[in-house]
């Protein structure tokens, strides 16, 4: 269940990352609405996710999780491109610090 509070973490933050560039952009104050709004409920999420998971794991996945779907999002969605294949390179490590984070270690 941790996971799906994770991708709902990300999601959410993702919905209002968009709807402040769009903000920023714009004036638009839906979008400022919409951004604090999901930002609130990116927290709440959060909440949930520190019931029942560490801090060290809780923030890794997030991290890994918005590393990926923000890449995504501004490629797809804004545009944006990476300029470097070091660039590329953080975005391999943050999902190997996903994997490793999960690496059950026998004691």
């Amino acid at each position: 269940m941790t996971f799906l509070y994770i991708l709902a973490m990300t999601a959410s933050e993702l919905f209002g990352n968009a709807h402040l560039k769009w903000y920023a952009q714009d004036k638009r104050h839906h979008n400022l609405l919409l951004g604090i709004l999901a930002w609130l409920l990116c927290l709440a999420f959060l909440v949930k996710t520190l019931e029942s998971q560490s801090l060290m794991w809780t923030c890794i996945m997030w991290e890994a999780a918005i590393v990926l779907g923000g890449a995504l999002t501004a490629y797809y969605i804004f545009g944006e491109k990476l300029d470097h294949w070091v660039q590329w390179l953080g975005i391999v490590f943050a999902i190997g610090a996903a994997i490793c984070i999960n690496y059950q270690c026998d004691k």
